[in-house]
């Protein structure tokens, strides 16, 4: 019985590391996007930029989820997210200044 009990605190503990690193990975990629959406914007192209805003936007809504499901507290990541969302929205203005249309 102890064996089958620490086999499976291993598979939660193997399992909390996995989510950990997708997490990580997912918010590095977001950030990319964001990025991604900015040097595009600054080329002119707001379209691929509004594309790189929406899907850092999912991406961030994933990492949300799965920060609520977490069997442990994640902080750093946590924070992590409130930043992507500060980035977030710091791009969804930049593209907004840009579409809109100025006066001559």
């Amino acid at each position: 019985m102890e064996d089958l009990q620490e086999e499976i605190r291993q598979l939660r503990q193997r399992t909390n590391q996995n989510l950990r690193e997708f997490l990580e990975t997912d918010l590095q990629t977001c950030f990319i996007a964001v990025d991604r959406g900015e040097l595009e914007l600054s080329l002119g192209n707001s379209l691929e930029a509004q594309k790189e805003l929406r899907m850092a936007g999912r991406g961030a809504d994933v990492i949300e989820r799965f920060l609520r499901d977490a069997d442990q507290p994640l902080e750093d990541i946590e924070a992590r997210l409130v930043d992507l969302r500060a980035a977030l929205e710091s791009l969804r203005q930049h593209i907004e200044n840009k579409s809109a249309p100025r006066a001559e």
